[in-house]
């Protein structure tokens, strides 16, 4: 993991390499991290400044600044260091039991991966993070700590996977009251159109029921407008925002 460290020895810039897959020509992308020592917004201007100058001297590149749970107000100080806002994540929230699943899922064996990722990318072919998935980085992420294959629902017909719902599960720090997540919904491509990505969700939620949870949430993109038509019709509200901030840094691929 490749790493650009920005100091004013108060202040800090933490440059993250992204991992962007195996094309040649694409520019190099930079996830951004600031740690102000005291929240003010002429030091976290400087400090948006001071990495977009240290990418341009690296070699260029794409620049990506996340604020969680933006506000309007949240816009200025980006913006006036010359960032713009290009994405939003919405954050959705229900409680729990919802209504039962019309199908039936079962559990992550160890001889799905292959399957799995040809749904996820065949799925997920414009997805900025989720597409390209690979063999390790599924393993990676089913190495984590919170990872369950029972609560990894996969969907099949006829000895043919046509789709996943993977959730979950939130233990917080401060409080014993589990959550759980939507984390990806994935469907076959020759089978959308055809109702499962709900099937799918209340299949989710009924597994989260199973297992006393009774608050799920979940992050969706917010021009993902059929997503968004689901969640709402299956009882969603949208709660908060986290916007992405892109600066773009001209990069010599000669």
């Amino acid at each position: 993991m490749e790493q650009l460290l920005v100091s004013d020895g108060t202040d800090n810039a933490t440059l993250t390499k992204k991992n962007v897959g195996e094309t040649e020509k694409r520019n190099d992308t930079w996830l951004l991290e600031l740690k102000i020592h005291e929240s003010n917004e002429e030091r976290s201007r400087r400090m948006l400044e001071a990495a977009a100058h240290t990418v341009s001297i690296s070699g260029g590149g794409n620049i990506e600044y996340w604020i969680e749970n933006i506000s309007e107000e949240d816009n200025a100080v980006p913006v006036a260091a010359g960032y713009s806002p290009f994405r939003d994540l919405r954050i959705l929230s229900r409680g729990l039991p919802a209504l039962p699943a019309e199908i039936e899922t079962r559990g992550f064996t160890k001889s799905d991966p292959d399957e799995i990722i040809r749904i996820n990318n065949a799925a997920f072919d414009w997805h900025p993070e989720q597409s390209g998935m690979t063999i390790e980085s599924l393993t990676e992420t089913q190495s984590e700590a919170w990872y369950a294959d029972e609560d990894f629902r996969i969907l099949e017909t006829n000895n043919e996977l046509r789709g996943f719902c993977w959730m979950k599960i939130h233990v917080p720090t401060n409080s014993t009251l589990k959550k759980g997540e939507i984390y990806v919904i994935a469907i076959d491509p020759p089978f959308q159109g055809q109702g499962l990505g709900r099937q799918l969700a209340l299949s989710g939620l009924e597994w989260l029921s199973k297992k006393k949870i009774r608050e799920v949430f979940l992050y969706v993109e917010s021009d993902n407008y059929p997503a968004l038509k689901t969640y709402d019709s299956l009882g969603f509200e949208h709660i908060s925002t986290n916007r992405c901030f892109q600066r773009m840094i001209r990069q010599d691929n000669s």
